[in-house]
């Protein structure tokens, strides 16, 4: 798929006079299907035929409605991409797309659940279209298809707050002519008409009618520059009532104050030196707060920098500009961010205190609960999470300071003023009033609240002088106030790592914004809004209305049979294993490897397994993990020839780390009958490679020398999550366990981290033994991703591995939730991509069970149709991290016989489970009798994903030997497929010899 940038370019922002119209804005990329070469016809692949802009002031706010067409002259299908930078404080709050000639109002999904539904509907060669905003606060939206000679129109909405001085400017700039240009600005309310300037010299002349001050121009075949200004003005009256359009009814109040300068006493800044923040604008950071400090001349300042590793304080040695410059100036970044201790850290007690940071926190739990002291925030970063530091700032009595959306001096008087002074309001009645304070113009304070069923507000500003505000005025069909009401509401909810989604997307919806987590989505049939969760819109017609209906009935009936089904259809599968379990193989001899080189050496293997019931477990038995003693005897070790470039690894009681995999020995906990030979398998995995320039530099350093080397390193290569997997892992390799957990999370604030990013980060730390943030990351994922079984498992998992670890109440809580999202995997409907993945969350939730019946914990939650410990010889799960790929686990057997998705069931009782075609797996093989001679574990890549051609995909392979009893062991390796991987890929190969 080639991404062709067109030649044809608008530059439309609206805002303050900070924003200008230097580069083009939006952005219009065309994405071909097919082969097409680049070339000068496809630089104006697509035509803005027609743009219609349309504003309305109204008291603090302007609402934007843009419609625009984009014809396509080419003979191709195109996907349109168009991207519009936003300003600071908007909102957007409507998107439309025209569907076979019809404008089709978008409706709101989750964020996740869009996309997916979007990106389904591209491959079926439908037509959606997708409308997100995205973290550096842009409006996206894509638009499939635009055909041959024909074009598509989209429409959007969105509402934004007035610049510091009062007025509104919104710049336009096209580097090619648009076929057609109409444009209208109205001022509702205003004492005189404002003055006001249009785009490229066009003319713009005022008129009075029903509705206040319109003034409109229209033209054609028209290059664009300059833009639309409209100078500060004053409405008549300083209340203005609204109603949104879902009925709700607001009031907008300005009343005029004197700008008092805080007190500043104790000053306390908190300073984020993550990694991501090394991009931000530090410079104009650090001479804001210079100037401030010089203006609000603290007698104290202490400075407290934050990544994810401890807060570190110290106060300052004098309190001056000078000295916090100098402070600044000298601090190192790297890292991820966490908000972890930092409010707890410091000495005595602030009075104020400033965060600077983006906002982005990526590790440790974060809510926005202010330190105790007037808070303010300060951010510079364009993708900065405004909403969460708003809130935080908020909630401390403060307010949030943007420089990305400020000049210097207009940030600077936001810090140091005091804030409104004290007031009270009310119903004349005396019934509370629901308001918030909102950042107007320069010398005003706004009000917007619900308007209350009263006759009046009554205000009751310091001087206690009382106003009253009759509530019997026009109210005028405005959506801004009520769409601003509803932006801080959501963001209210959503500062936190775990919201309540479900919540804010209902208020979301109530408001119809879209935010950073739900996103505004067009489809084409019933069944896509079914499948979105959310009713089509009146706009789409009758008929699409009685469709949807008519189509949720059909899916809740079809739902509700197969929850009554799937319970019956996991116990039969579920006995057809344990049958298979029962049908004990005897083990053939050794077998000479089928594809050269010499056979294994034999290698002690456990007796057979006694027969008895599966649910027989041995007594509790807690028993330490503790290293080999010093002159303990070197374990034996199997050997596979003809291995080149392959690294041996032997799993045995003790951990063991030769390879890139790792070998874990189980639980605390007897889970199992132990045979009385401790059998041990040889493991051949790829060699690591090593062979980067960054870690031949750091393979000179030697003790804490690496430290300095790796931050010259991370300004070249940091801007790839590889440098920090690769240099976490040559740290761990190194003994340096701690040091390599805490580079691998820095991955996490590199620009694009995603869920994939997680995933890895998460694997790695729990690997590094840091099960806390390895906990947390899974939890967030499957946060992020509630639709896949995967990250309840993975979750799961690692919940096992940190109870393990833990006693008393500790291990039971992980334990107990572990089993809780394991037995969701087995008892809830999911796709049917993840067929087969039940199976492997009972092997697992068995083995779970018997752990805890091992240390005294019963449990009622697994069907006891369900339960059964199926313990077994060799397990081998594959597992990676990319939706719409097919991987497939093979096995070559001793006998020369391969376990493949074909031939799912072998002659020596391997057993394969079911085949995921559609992204992340797990894949399974079982053999509970293990016959000596050699196996060979292989990957065959089959079918990546078209929508991400270039990302790769990091494959996971965990290998058990005696799974399921006391010395149950674990290797575990991991391989990242690069582009153009595909085909069988060896992945490792090991050797099982038994005593004579």
């Amino acid at each position: 798929m080639k991404v062709v940038l067109l030649g044809v370019a608008l530059a439309l922002l609206s805002g303050g006079a900070s924003w200008a119209a230097e580069a083009a804005n939006p952005v219009l990329i065309a994405r071909p299907r097919g082969v097409v070469t680049v070339g000068a016809e496809q630089g104006r692949a697509l035509r803005i035929a027609r743009l219609d802009v349309k504003t309305t002031l109204s008291g603090g706010l302007a609402q934007t409605v843009i419609e625009a067409r984009f014809d396509n002259p080419t003979k191709d299908a195109m996907e349109g991409d168009f991207t519009l930078a936003l300003p600071a404080g908007a909102v957007i709050n409507g998107y439309a797309l025209d569907v076979g000639g019809r404008m089709v109002d978008g409706v709101l999904t989750g964020k996740r659940q869009a996309r997916l539904v979007y990106e389904n509907r591209v491959r079926a060669g439908v037509d959606p279209g997708l409308a997100e905003v995205t973290a550096d606060n842009s409006f996206h939206t894509q638009i499939y298809p635009i055909l041959p000679g024909q074009g598509r129109a989209i429409r959007l909405s969105y509402v934004s707050p007035l610049a510091a001085d009062g007025s509104f400017v919104l710049p336009l700039a096209s580097e090619a002519a648009v076929g057609e240009f109409r444009m209208a600005v109205t001022v509702l309310g205003a004492v005189a008409p404002p003055s006001v300037t249009a785009p490229s010299d066009l003319k713009l002349v005022w008129a009075q009618d029903a509705g206040g001050l319109t003034a409109s121009i229209a033209t054609k075949e028209i290059a664009l520059s300059g833009g639309l200004g409209v100078g500060p003005w004053r409405a008549v009256a300083p209340l203005e009532l609204s109603r949104h359009a879902n009925g709700e009814r607001f009031f907008d109040l300005r009343l005029p104050f004197d700008a008092q300068a805080a007190t500043v006493r104790r000053l306390r800044l908190y300073w984020d030196r993550s990694r991501s923040r090394s991009d931000d604008d530090l410079k104009t950071e650090i001479a804001v707060l210079r100037r401030y400090v010089e203006a609000a001349r603290p007698q104290a300042v202490e400075l407290v920098t934050f990544a994810d590793d401890s807060p570190r304080a110290v106060v300052l040695s004098a309190p001056t500009g000078e000295a916090v410059e100098a402070a600044l100036k000298a601090v190192t970044y790297g890292g991820a961010s966490s908000l972890k201790g930092l409010f707890a850290a410091g000495n005595g007690q602030a009075d104020t205190c400033i965060l600077v940071s983006d906002g982005r926190m990526t590790v440790d739990s974060w809510i926005a609960q202010p330190p105790p002291c007037r808070t303010l925030t300060l951010s510079s970063a364009k993708d900065a999470d405004r909403n969460f530091l708003s809130v935080l700032a908020e909630r401390g009595g403060g307010r949030h300071v943007d420089l990305s959306a400020l000049d210097p001096e207009a940030a600077l008087a936001r810090l140091t003023s005091a804030g409104p002074p004290l007031f009270t309001l009310a119903a004349d009645d005396g019934q509370a009033v629901e308001h918030r304070l909102v950042a107007g113009p320069s010398g005003r304070w706004w009000i917007i609240g619900k308007t209350p069923a009263a006759r009046a507000l009554v205000f009751a500003g310091p001087d206690g002088a009382r106003r009253t505000l009759a509530l019997d005025g026009p109210v005028r069909a405005f959506d801004g106030v009520g769409a601003l009401w509803g932006r801080d509401a959501v963001a209210g909810l959503l500062a936190t790592d775990r919201p309540d989604g479900d919540e804010a997307l209902a208020l979301a919806r109530r408001y119809n914004i879209a935010t950073e987590e739900a996103s505004f989505v067009v489809l084409e049939n019933a069944h896509d809004y079914v499948e979105a969760g959310v009713a089509p819109p009146s706009s789409a017609g009758e008929a699409m209305g009685d469709d949807y209906r008519r189509a949720v009935i059909a899916r809740k009936a079809e739902e509700a049979e197969d929850r009554a089904e799937r319970l019956g259809r996991i116990v039969e599968a579920w006995t057809a294993q344990k049958a298979w379990w029962a049908q004990v193989r005897q083990p053939k001899k050794a077998v000479k490897p089928g594809r050269g080189g010499p056979a294994a050496f034999a290698i002690p293997a456990p007796a057979p397994p006694p027969p008895p019931a599966p649910l027989a477990m041995a007594p509790s038995e807690d028993r330490e993990r503790t290293a080999p003693p010093a002159n303990a005897p070197a374990p034996e070790m199997g050997y596979v020839g003809g291995g080149e470039g392959l690294e041996e690894v032997v799993v045995t009681a003790e951990r063991t780390r030769s390879g890139h995999s790792q070998a874990v020995p189980v639980a605390p906990a007897v889970i199992g009958a132990a045979p009385e030979d401790d059998g041990r398998i040889a493991v051949e995995a790829a060699a690591w490679n090593p062979d980067r320039p960054y870690l031949k530099a750091l393979a000179t350093t030697s003790g804490e020398a690496w430290r300095a080397r790796y931050v010259e390193l991370e300004k070249t290569y940091g801007d790839a999550p590889a440098f920090y997997f690769d240099v976490a892992e040559w740290l761990f390799r190194s003994g340096r366990k701690a040091e390599a957990a805490q580079v691998v999370v820095s991955a996490l604030d590199v620009p694009g981290a995603n869920g994939k990013t997680m995933i890895i980060v998460a694997d790695r730390l729990q690997a590094y033994g840091a099960l806390d943030r390895a906990v947390w990351l899974r939890e967030r994922v499957l946060f992020l991703e509630p639709d896949r079984p995967q990250p309840r498992r993975d979750l799961a998992l690692a919940l096992v591995a940190r109870g393990d670890g833990e006693t008393g109440e500790a291990r039971e809580a992980d334990y107990r939730r572990a089993l809780d999202l394991l037995n969701m995997i087995v008892t809830r409907p999911w796709s049917g991509d993840y067929d087969g993945i039940e199976l492997i969350a009972l092997m697992e939730a068995n083995n779970l069970v018997a752990r805890m019946k091992a240390v005294g914990l019963g449990q009622e939650v697994l069907d006891p149709r369900l339960v059964a410990l199926l313990d077994v010889d060799i397990r081998a799960v594959l597992e990676w991290n990319t939706d719409k790929t097919d991987m497939d686990l093979w096995v070559d057997e001793p006998t020369g016989e391969q376990a493949i998705y074909s031939n799912p069931a072998t002659a020596i009782g391997g057993r394969l489970s079911n085949d995921m075609t559609r992204g992340f797996g797990p894949e399974e093989y079982l053999l509970r009798r293990a016959p000596n001679g050699e196996y060979v574990l292989r990957v065959n890549v089959y079918a990546g994903d078209v929508l991400d051609p270039n990302g790769p995909s990091t494959v996971r392979v965990r290998l058990f030997r005696d799974w399921g009893r006391r010395n149950e062991k674990q290797e575990t390796f991991t391989i990242e497929l690069k582009k153009g991987d595909d085909g069988a890929m060896k992945v490792g190969r090991f050797a099982i010899g038994r005593s004579q």
